[in-house]
Order: C-alpha cells, then sequence, then structure tokens
C-alpha cells in the first residue's frame, strides 16, 4: 500500500522486471533500427568477385562422347527384386502370425513397387 516499506525481495524483484524491461527496450529497439550497408560492402565488389571467377571452358563434342551411361543401379534392382522374390516366397511358407503376414505384405508391396519402377524405366527408354 501507499506508505508502507517494500521488502528487500520484493525491491530486487522490482529492480529485476525493471532491468528486463530496459533490456527487451533496447532489444526491439536495435532490431527496429535499420543497418546502413553503404560503407560495408564496395560499389565494386560483385565486379571483383566476378573478375575472379576463372573462365568457364568449352567443352568439345569428344569431351561428351568419352561419357559412357553405366547400368549398375538397374542392375542392382534387378538383383533386390530377385532378393525380395526369394524372401517373399519363404516368408509365406511362415506361420500365420500377424507379424508374419506383415512382413510379407511389406516384402510384397516392396517387390510390386521395384517391379512397376523397372517397368516404367524400360518403356520410358524403349
Amino acid at each position: 500500500m501507499h506508505g508502507e516499506d517494500l521488502t528487500q525481495e520484493e525491491l530486487e524483484a522490482l529492480l529485476r522486471v525493471e532491468t528486463e524491461r530496459a533490456f527487451d527496450a533496447r532489444i526491439i529497439a536495435e532490431l527496429e533500427r535499420v543497418p546502413d550497408l553503404t560503407a560495408a560492402i564496395p560499389e565494386d565488389f560483385a565486379a571483383k568477385v566476378a573478375a575472379q571467377v576463372p573462365a568457364k571452358k568449352v567443352q568439345s563434342a569428344r569431351t561428351f562422347a568419352a561419357v559412357r551411361t553405366t547400368h549398375y543401379g538397374q542392375f542392382a534392382m534387378w538383383a533386390g527384386l530377385a532378393v525380395l522374390l526369394v524372401l517373399t516366397v519363404f516368408a509365406s511358407r511362415g506361420s500365420l502370425s500377424v507379424v508374419s503376414m506383415t512382413v510379407e505384405a511389406l516384402l510384397f508391396m516392396e517387390f510390386a513397387a521395384i517391379a512397376v519402377w523397372l517397368a516404367l524405366r524400360s518403356w520410358r527408354e524403349g
């Protein structure tokens, strides 16, 4: 109340609140200030950087002919398809528990996804 003295803890809490408010006000003022970038970046900065970039070499047709496409990824997918087929066959011979049926369904879905991907890829190429 008015006229009552504050305890030491209340004075410390009041001082802490006022310090936090002043700190928040300084942060807000600094965030709202627009920085002056004219002195930080020289005007010819872009020209200096562009001058340091080496010239792009023009590649001849011989360079492009030397690049050979490989089909390692496609071979790996065929091998994965074979492995999934074997795993699906062996998974179907297991028990009829929920876990074995889930594993079998997941293996079959992976097998189907890879088969569709390979079919679309060969259809697009051919």
